[in-house]
């Protein structure tokens, strides 16, 4: 697994830059591809009119986070980009959710595209301490852009890991306090110019609790639909969201054995499922069915007994550990990373690619 580590001694926007140039090249690649899937998938005309609306989200995450806004500026500089651009390698699952003509006027065009963007997620509590993992399931032509992302403590923020793509602030991960977030992608029909959701799962990681993770996710201006599981030592809360509505669908004492909760990419609440729908390519209902069966049969006992399950080909290629991409089909879904979490002991697994019988690197605070 690379990692990079954004420089100590810096202010947000001269860690963008050093990110920036560091990946400059891979940046420019990624945020290319992203661009024709999101015109490909979505309903963008064009890719000035992906310029222009990615352009809107901008300002939303100024007032958010001015931190972070620098921080996504200082990596369009060090890559020669256009800070549009990076919005959309940053906010392509969202973006391609988003009616362009609800931003820009015109008449409406419709429904989208069937397409996915899928992850599985588990949290337990067991004889280890509170574990927190996912797949991150993508279209396969990201899996050579991965990389493991170590953000310094900067004022009164902790350190954190964050599983991440070359140019992106961050996707899932943990910080120093023992607060760890994972994500899912929701297919949501009522999205919106929002917040560029990387930002706020590094928002959401500056925080020295699971409760006050979820009061950053709850507060947040949403662009569309995810689902953001958070946790530490203690609590763990699930969070399905759309464009307008957040709702607690779980919460779980972790901080005792026998306890799990997963979720893939369908709604297991009742008021996000209202606007949202599941692409009929997605896998979500065959994975959700193993890890429900398997949670049922055995408890978690172990971070490498979550590990093992992330990693399930059972059902191949359609199971936990996704591989539907090919040489003919390189934007089809595919697992191109794990990461895991020990929220107890502040320890974080990650392996780049299918990670079934893989043995993930540890990486420390």
């Amino acid at each position: 697994m690379r990692t990079f580590h954004l420089p100590a001694a810096a202010t947000p926007f001269e860690r963008g830059v050093a990110h920036g140039r560091a990946f400059a090249r891979e940046i420019a690649e990624i945020a290319a591809i992203r661009s024709e899937l999101a015109q490909q998938q979505g309903l963008f005309r064009s890719d000035a009119e992906l310029l222009a609306v990615a352009e809107r989200h901008l300002p939303v995450l100024e007032a958010f986070d001015p931190a972070l806004h620098q921080e996504l500026l200082g990596i369009a500089e060090g890559a020669a980009l256009p800070p549009a651009r990076i919005v959309v390698l940053n906010h392509y699952t969202d973006l391609k959710d988003l009616d362009p003509t609800t931003v820009l006027g015109g008449e409406r065009r419709g429904a989208d595209p069937d397409r996915d963007d899928e992850c599985s997620a588990i949290v337990a509590g067991t004889r280890e301490g509170a574990i927190l993992g996912q797949t991150w399931d993508m279209h396969g032509s990201a899996a050579p852009y991965v990389l493991m992302l170590h953000v310094p403590a900067w004022q009164d923020r902790p350190a954190a890991w964050l599983l991440s793509i070359t140019g992106c602030l961050g996707m899932a991960g943990m910080n120093d306090a023992g607060v760890g977030m994972t994500i899912n992608n929701l297919k949501s029909h009522d999205a919106r110019v929002g917040l560029v959701w990387p930002a706020l799962v590094r928002r959401a990681l500056a925080e020295r609790s699971a409760d006050a993770a979820r009061d950053v996710v709850l507060g947040a201006p949403l662009g569309s639909g995810h689902h953001y599981l958070v946790a530490d030592a203690q609590r763990a809360f699930g969070i399905e969201t759309s464009g307008r509505l957040a709702e607690v669908w779980a919460e779980l004492d972790v901080s005792k054995p026998g306890g799990a909760f997963h979720h893939e990419n369908h709604c297991l609440g009742t008021e996000v499922a209202k606007v949202s729908s599941i692409a009929s390519t997605s896998t979500t209902r065959e994975r959700f069915a193993f890890l429900d069966a398997s949670l049922r049969e055995h408890t978690i006992e172990s971070a490498r007994d979550l590990w093992s399950r992330l990693g399930s080909h059972e059902g191949y290629p359609r199971s936990v550990c996704t591989h539907l991409a090919s040489e003919r089909a390189p934007h089809a879904m595919l697992t191109c990373a794990g990461v895991l979490m020990n929220l107890s002991e502040q320890r974080i697994w990650a392996a780049p690619g299918c990670i079934h019988g893989v043995d993930p690197e540890e990486l420390r605070f």
